[in-house]
């Protein structure tokens, strides 16, 4: 993995009006980056604003505020239909849900072949269909499928449709919306699994998003951890299962059960109380020891470094 920033997330925002008066502050002002070639993970309950996260960077929503930075460029700022294609075709987006996300009016062939469509890049009908026939080949799928509906496909088969979609346009950065949650655990592996060998062969960029840590550790090289719309800790994935410091991030490790019978008859999950926070000044986001931030206050950030000494 290098260390050259392919996408910059600066104080994004994204607030939904839900009445005359009342917003939604569903992202609220944070900020990441990516690099070139890493899997970023991000973790948070439902609701948290992952997902929201995600739609934003893509322009699936504008951002109320902030700066999404990509390849040096404010994503937010393409206005003309071209720039916007040029970005959609380096950024894909692989959904949650395997189910909706297909046109069950179109066969395989004509979904995965749309971006190749839409970019001109199959220079003929022959060109075409080799295409998507070697994209399915590659996701572990074969040609006879191409002339089927998703409807004739399990949870599984149809996400590595998806796969294939979003491979289609030769991207950079692909967007994972929890792409395993909708699929039965026998096939997640298998996924992800999928997920990991693409991103090697074709060099790409992942930023994974998930409610499950134990699955997000696996695949992801740093991990950012969301709580009602604000990122509350970022650290690398070892760092932050060895070391975790806000609380909400011990509440979600506590809640991972081990295949060990001895240890889940003794495992104390651990509650998370927002109210235990210091309210003497507003938390900031800050860098507790290199690479890893935690969002707090002067007198937390004392408290965190004193137990990152302790666990030395």
């Amino acid at each position: 993995m290098s260390k050259e920033k392919l996408l910059e997330v600066k104080n994004l925002k994204q607030h939904f009006k839900t009445g005359r008066h009342s917003v939604v502050k569903a992202v609220d002002g944070i900020s990441f980056d990516i690099y070139k070639g890493e899997t970023f993970g991000l973790v948070g309950e439902s609701g948290c604003g992952k997902s929201t996260t995600g739609r934003s960077i893509i322009r699936l929503y504008n951002a109320t505020d902030g700066n999404v930075i990509y390849d040096g460029v404010d994503v937010h700022d393409k206005k003309s239909k071209k720039d916007l294609k040029q970005f959609n075709r380096k950024m894909q987006m692989i959904f949650q849900d395997p189910y909706a996300s297909l046109n069950p009016r179109m066969t395989v062939m004509d979904i995965i072949a749309e971006g190749l469509d839409i970019h001109g890049l199959a220079k003929d009908q022959d060109a075409r269909k080799k295409r998507v026939y070697d994209l399915l080949e590659t996701v572990g799928l074969n040609k006879e499928h191409a002339n089927r509906y998703p409807h004739e496909f399990s949870g599984g088969q149809r996400q590595r449709i998806g796969i294939a979609r979003a491979l289609a346009v030769d991207p950079e950065f692909i967007i994972a919306d929890e792409p395993i949650s909708a699929l039965d655990v026998s096939i997640q592996a298998q996924v992800v699994n999928l997920l990991k060998k693409l991103q090697k062969e074709n060099n790409l960029t992942y930023m994974f998003i998930a409610h499950d840590l134990s699955m997000v550790k696996y695949i992801s090289d740093r991990i950012g951890v969301m709580y009602f719309g604000k990122m509350v800790e970022l650290a690398d994935a070892d760092e932050l299962y060895k070391n975790p410091l806000h609380p909400y991030t011990k509440s979600l490790l506590s809640a991972i059960p081990l295949p060990d019978p001895d240890y889940e008859r003794s495992r104390q999950r651990t509650a998370y109380d927002p109210s235990q926070h210091d309210t003497s000044e507003e938390p900031e986001f800050r860098e507790v020891r290199p690479g890893h931030w935690v969002l707090c206050t002067t007198k937390e950030f004392e408290h965190y470094q004193s137990e990152l000494k302790a666990n030395v």
